[in-house]
């Protein structure tokens, strides 16, 4: 079941400390200029605008840090663990931002993760995520949100993607993972596109 929550963007300005890396004031038009094939899964995580996030440095992740403990907390309980870097998005026209329709845990996830999704920009229609209503449905809706809200769902066991971005508009987001400590299994597989390990100190932080 997916639910939306708000939270302050004053207190966690995310849409400006990205707009502010990447030197732009409205990142739903960071695409002007640009062009690129349509993307794959292999490739949807390997583009400039992520090469470039990725470099964002302490003020940001501070921030981070603090919703994870202030809002993230209070949703899915305190005595868990988090994604220690949140995956960046770019939904350009005519593009995708993830390569296919999957869950999660194809990837090797736990199934026990709990899925956070945050849109840097208006998310509505073709460009923002679609996720089925049960396990091996394929009924796939949108999931309409505006900056400031919060999108939590069952992206392990529920499948879930994206179409082709016909608005005209990038849509930009974070999301990341969290799963209750009483359910966190450490485990040697790796992620696909970093080769990291799910495991404490590697994927995952510890909020306590």
């Amino acid at each position: 079941m997916a639910e939306v929550h708000s939270y302050n963007v004053v207190r966690f300005p995310f849409a400006k400390l990205v707009a502010d890396h990447f030197q732009t004031e409205d990142l739903s038009k960071i695409h002007d200029g640009v062009s690129y094939p349509l993307l794959s899964r292999e490739e949807d995580q390997s583009t400039t605008f992520h090469k470039q996030f990725y470099t964002i440095g302490d003020q940001f992740f501070d921030v981070y840090r603090r919703f994870v403990r202030e809002v993230v907390a209070e949703i899915v309980g305190r005595d868990i663990v988090y994604q220690r870097v949140p995956n960046f998005r770019v939904h350009l026209p005519n593009n995708v931002s993830v390569g296919e329709f999957h869950r999660d845990r194809d990837y090797f996830h736990d199934s026990s993760e709990i899925n956070l999704w945050l849109p840097l920009t208006r998310a509505w229609d073709n460009n923002t995520v679609w996720i089925e209503s049960a396990e091996g449905k394929e009924d796939y809706s949108p999931y309409n949100l505006d900056y400031g809200e919060l999108l939590q769902f069952d992206g392990a066991n529920l499948k879930h993607g994206n179409m082709i971005n016909d608005t005209g508009f990038t849509r930009v987001s974070l999301d990341f993972r969290a799963i209750p400590m009483s359910k966190y299994q450490p485990s040697e597989r790796r992620t696909i596109n970093t080769g990291i390990r799910f495991i404490i100190g590697e994927y995952f932080e510890s909020l306590l």
